[in-house]
Formats: structure tokens, sequence, C-alpha cells
């Protein structure tokens, strides 16, 4: 490989990027000068779940005293410069590290490359290519302490990196790495780390085409696998092919399951009016009966989505968000809200915001 190469790991409070923040960082960086390393802890500015604590052996306690991730972002993006971006699971710490440098508002869109991908292309015997699985074929070396710590698995991520260097020749694993990152082919102005980020997770997403103008509001069981479909063009429909064509920016949101999504993909129609989104007619005439005392909240996932008198009032992830989506105002009657949500309220799981108590989401 020609450029120089950042072996990255990331611990977090959970799995969720819009949700969850990272609590610590490794980096080993590879290039002319030698290997380096480097490693931060980060607060969090929330708890650290129990069962997180149980994992990586990080407390709040641990991160109490730590810098925000704002504070260390120009080092991070200092020491990533320049470099081909390698992690397990690249989605998840590039996913996570996007999202962080966008609250800090700085790019952050390096080349990237998936050692789980990388490890089924060359070990395609092999069912599983987890990093527990790779440290028993390959012989890598941890300390038990070190073991979900981020400096501790970056460190085993350049191991394997060394390993199958020594049993492939640089030339096939370049091939194959190239591939990877070429498995769909992107308009140039997109992202072309794209296919690394994009969530395998319900959600919405938009795309935009020149100035941000809305061009098309979708929804997913995968968001990942939807947006970068609809840049397969051969034998696509023409209109298709176009929308591709037009395509700038995207963006996307996680919504915890299908019942989010259906939401969310309503709201966002209706606001953003989208060149390519159908539009009923909105019967504005119509009414139902709300067979509750008030707000009710949606469970899915970390998600809760707040409804009252068949109004989408949005999603909240965190008490806050919550009280401040019960304060928002008057609760008018929405029609699609109505045909979404009628016959599947007997099956999700409710929870009941009509009295003012605190909940536990």
């Amino acid at each position: 490989m020609s450029l120089p190469l950042a072996f990255v790991d990331l611990e977090t409070t959970g799995t969720t990027a819009a949700f969850d923040r990272i609590t610590e960082i490794g980096i080993v960086r590879v290039d002319e000068n030698g290997v380096s390393e480097w490693h931060r802890l980060v607060n969090p500015g929330r708890p650290i779940p129990p069962m997180i604590q149980s994992l990586t052996g990080i407390s709040n306690e641990m991160v109490r005293g730590a810098p925000p991730f704002a504070a260390v972002a120009a080092e991070v993006a200092e020491r990533l410069q320049g470099c081909l971006f390698i992690a397990h699971n690249a989605r998840f710490d590039y996913g996570f590290l996007r999202a962080e440098f966008e609250r800090a508002g700085m790019p952050f869109r390096p080349d990237v490359l998936c050692t789980v991908r990388l490890s089924r292309r060359l070990y395609p015997e092999h069912r599983r290519h987890n990093l527990d699985s790779l440290i028993e074929r390959h012989g890598l070396v941890i300390a038990e302490q070190d073991r979900h710590r981020a400096l501790g698995d970056a460190k085993l991520v350049w191991q394997f990196w060394q390993s199958i260097h020594g049993q492939f020749p640089a030339e096939h694993i370049q091939g194959i790495a190239d591939v990877l990152s070429a498995r769909v082919s992107l308009p140039g102005y997109l992202d072309p780390a794209l296919p690394d980020v994009l969530p395998d997770a319900h959600g919405v997403y938009v795309l935009y085409g020149d100035q941000r103008e809305p061009l098309f509001v979708g929804r997913a069981d995968n968001i990942r696998s939807k947006v970068l479909a609809h840049f397969k063009v051969a034998g696509a429909p023409a209109k298709a092919v176009r929308m591709a064509e037009q395509t700038r920016h995207i963006e996307w949101k996680e919504t915890g399951g299908a019942i989010g999504a259906l939401l969310h993909e309503m709201e966002m129609v209706q606001r953003l009016a989208p060149r390519h989104n159908r539009r009923g007619r909105r019967a504005t005439d119509l009414t139902a009966d709300w067979p509750y005392a008030g707000a009710i909240g949606i469970r899915e996932g970390h998600a809760i989505h707040v409804v009252n008198n068949w109004r989408f009032l949005g999603t909240a992830y965190q008490d806050e968000g919550l009280w401040a989506l019960l304060d928002s105002g008057r609760a008018e009657f929405d029609y699609e809200v109505y045909r979404i949500l009628r016959d599947r309220l007997a099956l999700l799981r409710i929870v009941d915001l009509s009295q003012a108590v605190n909940s536990d989401i």
C-alpha cells in the first residue's frame, strides 16, 4: 500500500452513531517514519451502560475527567491525515468518527478498508471473521486486559495486516482491497466511503441535488442496501438513472425500526416536498377518535416515537428530547399518521405518556 496506514478502533456507549458516543480512540499509524501508537479516553457526555462498562472495563469515573471529542478532534484528524483508514467492521468505527467530526464542524473523508471484508475474501473457507476468530486463526497476541480496549484492538488489526502479508503477495492483497473499495460505482462527486459508513439498519434517507434540492425521500429496512441500490443503474428505468445522476449529497437517519421509518418518511415527504416522491392528497376534512388519554410513545429499540391525536411529533432517544416533543404544541389530526397506525397500534409496544411521569427510555 502506498498510502500511510492507520489502524483504528473505538470504544463507544453503544452501537448507534446518531445516539451513542465515543469513549476511547486507539490508532496505530504506519508510515515512512515507522509505527506509532496513540490513544485517548473521551468523555461521551452521557452515562456508559453497565453492560458496556463490563465489556470494555471503561467506567463512568474513568471518562469523567477526559476531554470531549471536540477537544481532541484536531489531533485525531492530524493522526489520520493522508492515511488509509483500516478497521475491523469499518462501517462502525468510520461511522462514529464521521458523526463526531460532523458535530465538530470538520470534514472527514479518508479512504476506508474493512478487515472483516478483507478476511472474507482472503479466507472464504472460514465462516467466522470476527476479531476473536482472527486471534485464534492467526495467532494474534494481546493481553487479556487490553482486549475490548481501543488501542489493544487496533494493535490486533495491525497484527492481522502483518500476518496476511506473510501469507499472500502484497499485489494480491492490494488487488482485493481495490475491488472492495469499488464494489459500487458511485459518482465522483459523492463520498467514496459511503459503502463503509451507511448503516445496516432501519431508517430513512434523502437524496439531494444541486443547491441541496430534495430529490427523493426513501425508507429502508437496510439503509445501506437501499441507498446503494440507487446507483446500480444498469437496466434501471430512465427516471431512476436521471435521479442517480442528479444526486449530489445523501443524508440518512436511523429510526429504530420499521414503524419509525414509515413515520419519518411520511413527515419528511410532507416537509421537504422532494421532486421524485409521489404525494397523495391530504385529507384535511377527515378526523378520527384518538383511543388514548393523551400522548403515547411507540418503542422501537432505543427510540420512542411520540404520537398524539394521530399526529407524529418526532422521535426521542433520551428524556430531554422526549419532554421537548411533548411540549412542542397542540397535536392536530394527521390523516397520514392515522393511515399508517390505525391497524398497527395493537401490535406495537406502547408507552403511555399522558401523565407527567419520569420515563426511563
